[in-house]
């Protein structure tokens, strides 16, 4: 989540978290909003204005190529202290992973708030759609960071976080920034102690109403997407008279817009490493294909070896290590 190079290629808006429409008013006089941010005839789809997406999402994940080093320290920490981050903070950086059945369950809240009255009957003609939407690389099973992803239960990562290092309290949860990039917005979660409150007072708590981009609850990210898509290769279609939504494949030219996400970082100081036991580091472990775009600094491998590498480091682990597969092979 972190990114180096071309420093003309990203803005940051710090301690807010900016809807699209307001992140356009912002970043207008800037050559990134002519790249993707400016379009305004993408085809709907879910997400903006009525249509509004809810994801409940329970885990988090790590991707990364450096296996060796975790494996070492027994977990992780800021390799660069902080150096590389635009507030000079040390963090640790996570990510939402959308599960299929939190797919499933924003698709039947969706449709429960858009046809509130529709029959039983309509309900079973309706065939599950959002998933075609779910396109952009925040959904997918491809990496742009490593072959190595870990996922974790939101839960275990803030319970870890809240023994190691906040004393067994809750740990504080904030607005750190809005990050645009060339195609892609990143909205950025504070997590820190509350022994550093007084570090970190100029950035909001991370707020619990409605509509919010981002909000936690009852051991979940609430994530309210706007641009999930990324390549618009559906469009949505609402049969008000059926009380029913579809995915139309779009004719002509497909659109390219901005894709968002939601990156959790975590305050570990310089030096400092968030550690969790070898064998559940393990247990949490899959194996990523390349991304068609990657982040500088960023390293691949093969299967064969990154089974290599996750062999030696686990000598006695009884079953292989498991290939990510996309949405696509699990509707």
């Amino acid at each position: 989540m972190q990114r180096q190079g071309n420093i003309k290629e990203q803005k940051h808006y710090k301690a807010r978290h900016l809807k699209l429409n307001d992140l356009k008013q912002e970043a207008q006089d800037t050559h990134l909003y002519k790249k993707y941010l400016y379009k305004d005839d993408i085809p709907p789809y879910p997400g903006p204005g009525e249509v509004s997406l809810e994801f409940h999402v329970s885990r988090l994940k790590h991707d990364t190529y450096k296996l060796e080093e975790i494996k070492n320290d027994g977990g992780f920490k800021d390799p660069n202290s902080g150096s590389e981050d635009p507030d000079r903070l040390s963090l640790v950086w996570w990510s939402l992973a959308v599960a299929p059945e939190e797919i499933r369950s924003a698709e039947s809240r969706l449709l429960e708030e858009i046809f509130p009255n529709r029959t039983e009957e309509q309900a079973r003609r309706q065939q599950s759609f959002l998933w075609k939407f779910a396109s952009s690389p925040a959904f997918s099973e491809k990496s742009r960071y490593g072959s190595y992803r870990f996922t974790f239960r939101v839960e275990e990562v803030l319970e870890a976080y809240s023994k190691q290092f906040c004393s067994g309290t809750l740990p504080v949860v904030r607005v750190l920034r809005t990050s645009l990039y060339r195609q892609e917005v990143m909205y950025t979660v504070l997590v820190h102690s509350s022994a550093n409150d007084k570090l970190f007072t100029e950035y909001p708590i991370l707020s619990n109403a409605p509509n919010t981009i981002c909000a936690y609850r009852d051991g979940c990210f609430i994530w309210n997407p706007e641009a999930m898509c990324e390549k618009h290769w559906y469009e949505l279609i609402q049969r008000r008279e059926e009380n029913l939504m579809d995915a139309e494949e779009v004719t002509g030219n497909v659109q390219f817009y901005v894709w968002d996400h939601v990156a959790i970082a975590l305050h570990v100081e310089g030096g400092q490493v968030l550690k969790f036991d070898s064998d559940d580091l393990r247990k949490n472990l899959t194996f990523c294909e390349r991304d068609a775009v990657t982040v500088p600094k960023s390293d691949f491998y093969t299967y064969e070896d990154a089974q290599n590498l996750v062999t030696r480091l686990w000598p006695n682990w009884p079953s292989p290590l498991e290939k990510e597969v996309s949405f696509q092979q699990r509707f």
